[in-house]
């Protein structure tokens, strides 16, 4: 523990609050499919109790990288089926190491948006930041992220995919691929229309060139019924916004 913080009592209170939470939120985990995962992968954990009450059946996982938020989507709802959607080849493999032992999840290897065709998408140094979209100066002026090549992958509408592979609705739907969210949400309207959940990743600055930010998100949701029902646990208070995880639900 930090000297300094035996000097100032009112710093020393509010890290030990963090610490315990940090510990409580964890342990929620225990004994779940989903014991290994660390603070960084459980974001969503708030969201999902809040659901828990409406069990969904079908879940999309939409920006599934090596399938952690499956795994948290798991624990808390053992019984549903995820249908993960995740382009990059060099996530795959993690993928299913991930979820090998975890039954009724399904990997689509395309990406999603609101048109067909093939894509390049922009693979980053932190490749969990790779995005269809070219990154912005934000991106590297605040994390220190660089475009370091190209991959070619496939882009499909998310309800043509559907159709084409026979595919069930999803009850819950959470989309997590850096900018590129709402032109997902645009090739998912019959998606939207059975959904009763979004978790989405929304940004209040540019981080992806042309990318759409929060209050876009909402104008298009509010189409479909969907309102902002609760902000992820770390949101920070009192200060500016730069980006965080919401969850949306059907009115």
């Amino acid at each position: 523990m930090r000297l300094e913080l035996f000097y100032n009592p009112a710093l020393l209170i509010e890290r030990l609050a963090i610490e315990i939470q940090r510990r409580r939120r964890l342990n929620k985990l225990r004994g779940t499919v989903a014991f290994s995962l660390k603070l960084g992968h459980i974001d969503s954990l708030e969201f999902l109790e809040i659901i828990k009450t409406d069990y969904p059946k079908i879940i999309y996982d939409i920006g599934a990288n090596i399938g952690t938020w499956t795994l948290l989507a798991k624990a808390n709802f053992p019984q549903v089926t995820v249908h993960a959607f995740e382009p990059l080849i060099i996530h795959h493999d993690k993928f299913e190491q991930t979820l090998q032992n975890v039954p009724n999840v399904y990997l689509h290897k395309v990406a999603l948006g609101s048109s067909y065709g093939s894509v390049n998408m922009q693979v980053t140094s932190f490749s969990d930041a790779s995005s269809v979209l070219e990154i912005a100066e934000a991106t590297k002026d605040c994390f220190g992220i660089t475009t370091e090549r190209e991959e070619k992958v496939n882009i499909f509408p998310l309800d043509a995919y559907i159709l084409e592979y026979n595919l069930p609705l999803p009850d819950l739907i959470k989309l997590d691929i850096q900018g590129y969210e709402l032109e997902a949400l645009r090739g998912a309207i019959n998606c939207l229309i059975n959904a009763k959940y979004i978790i989405c990743e929304v940004s209040f600055i540019e981080f992806y060139k042309g990318q759409a930010l929060f209050h876009e998100i909402v104008e298009f949701l509010h189409q479909y019924n969907f309102y902002l029902y609760a902000l992820a646990i770390n949101t920070p208070i009192g200060r500016k916004l730069s980006q965080t995880d919401v969850l949306f639900s059907k009115n």
